[in-house]
């Protein structure tokens, strides 16, 4: 893999971690480029700009990450796209203090996988552990998050499944790579930010478009896992329209829990999604 390096060309293991770019503390946001376009490129930039004064950084500093205009992005963008020889990726922007006040910028790629038409959930042994500060950032190295990602691919090493984490009380928090928000006939779920999940920007996303639309919103903490949801969404910006129906939920192998219902309130969710995050595409192309 061919990474981006503060303006130089490096050569990077594929599939390398946050952890072994930066061992120390770093921010980074992930985001996929699809036919040129990447959605919602303000939303990841905002939410790195304001965890950067954690780290003793002005994110109005950095080269990258202080814009999301085409023509800061496209030469550094092209040119890993096409070392790696890629059309469409995954994208992480990688921020780490160096210092003196300023930042080390990395970008890096990797294939963009199809977005599953339903994902199995998997509940890990793994808690979530405890935020250096909430709300909780992208931030690295993060053991808990790379521990929890290994768990997963023990149990189910295929792209249409996802673990999901409690907290340290027994609540539940998220996926180890996605949000999450159930329905429950009644109203949208979301975990609350106490449960140590991540500000994720999909999250965020459908929870805005959800009140615009007039439908009942909540942060919860929840104990364990929502059986009774009529239906589950597994929130990830790298997806294609931003979220994925979940399909089923097992633990230690047995199914647990499935969709109940024709899905109609969770696919008019999915559509309202999809259609906000489309509206806001920056073509790279």
């Amino acid at each position: 893999m061919i990474g981006w390096r503060q303006g130089e060309w490096v050569t990077l293991p594929d599939g390398a971690e946050v952890a072994a770019l930066v061992p120390g503390p770093s921010l980074f946001e992930t985001f996929a480029l699809r036919g040129g376009r990447i959605a919602c490129l303000p939303d990841h930039l905002d939410r790195l700009a304001a965890a950067c004064p954690r780290l003793g950084l002005d994110p109005a500093r950095l080269m990258l990450g202080s814009s999301s205009l085409a023509e800061r992005w496209s030469a550094p963008l092209g040119g890993v796209l096409g070392r790696n020889t890629l059309t469409s990726a995954i994208v992480r922007l990688l921020v780490a203090p160096r210092g003196d006040g300023l930042a080390t910028e990395w970008l890096t790629v990797r294939p963009l996988p199809a977005t599953p038409s339903a994902i199995d959930l998997y509940q890990l042994t793994l808690r979530r552990d405890a935020p250096e500060w909430l709300p909780r950032p992208k931030s690295g190295p993060w053991k808990n998050s790379s521990d929890a990602w290994r768990e997963l691919r023990a149990l189910a090493d295929r792209p249409d499944a996802e673990g999901i984490q409690l907290d340290p009380r027994g609540c539940l928090s998220e996926g180890v790579r996605s949000s999450l928000a159930w329905w429950d006939g009644a109203c949208w779920n979301f975990p609350a930010v106490e449960t140590g999940r991540l500000s994720g920007t999909a999250m965020a996303q459908l929870r805005g478009v959800l009140i615009q639309a007039g439908r009942p919103v909540r942060d919860v903490s929840w104990p364990g896992f929502p059986t009774s949801a009529e239906s589950l969404l597994v929130l990830r910006s790298t997806f294609d329209g931003g979220a994925a129906l979940a399909r089923s939920y097992h633990a230690e192998g047995r199914l647990a829990w499935q969709p109940t219902g024709p899905q109609a309130e969770a696919t008019r969710a999915l559509a309202l999604l999809a259609a906000w995050r489309a509206q806001r595409c920056i073509s790279f192309a």
